[in-house]
């Protein structure tokens, strides 16, 4: 093993042992909580929310981590989504709890490598960890390298934290989407007098004017 995942799984084994004493339950319920409205709220059926999902899924992290005492830093780089205590990590999700999580996005007949220690969070089992030594199964298709739920789930309990994670909704009637959310902020970072009741329904209706829908 070389040095890095020596580290990342020394840094995995002193989250869950924190994550698991009772010590830190509130924080952990809050975390839950936290997860459960982003993923029910912002349904990942749309599209343009798996973007934003994974990107806030990362900041309730990296917030959890520094609650119980680790110093975590939310990066922005290719393959890297997180550093606890100077270690870097990538984070993956999958919020079906079936199927394929994709590890690397590639192009054409592009072949990558996995290199990253990484945290899987999946819906209905809890969070887990895996690197490249461990001996999964990965496989290259059309445009990503991906690794199978399954597999994952075969890894000792010592790689795995359970923690509630919510499964998608199946069926949402009325599923809530970033950029509306963030122009409904700036118009009323603007104090907007006349653009901020005159918004289309963020669920798709056609309306003219929602001014009495925001007063509710």
């Amino acid at each position: 093993m070389n040095d890095g995942f020596e580290k990342s799984r020394k840094i995995f084994k002193e989250i869950k042992n924190k994550l698991e004493d009772e010590k830190y339950s509130e924080q952990r319920k809050e975390f839950e909580i936290a997860i459960k409205n982003l993923i029910t709220q912002y349904d990942t059926a749309n599209w343009e929310n798996r973007f934003v999902v994974g990107g806030a899924l990362e900041v309730l992290f990296c917030a959890l981590i520094n609650s119980i005492g680790f110093k975590c830093v939310w990066l922005k780089e290719t393959r890297y989504d997180i550093k606890i205590n100077e270690v870097k990590f990538s984070l993956k999700s999958n919020f079906t709890g079936t199927g394929d999580i994709r590890l690397i996005n590639i192009l054409g007949d592009e072949r990558v490598t996995w290199n990253e220690p990484t945290l899987f969070f999946i819906s209905g089992a809890g969070i887990y960890y895996a690197d490249p030594l461990m001996n999964l199964s990965t496989k290259h298709t059309n445009d990503a390298l991906v690794i199978n739920i399954d597999e994952i789930k075969k890894l000792n309990k010592e790689w795995h934290i359970s923690i509630k994670i919510e499964r998608k909704p199946k069926n949402s009637g009325k599923i809530k989407t970033a950029s509306y959310d963030v122009a409904k902020v700036i118009l009323e970072e603007i104090q907007s007098k006349y653009l901020i009741t005159h918004l289309p329904s963020p669920f798709g209706k056609n309306t003219t004017s929602l001014s009495s829908w925001w007063k509710k």
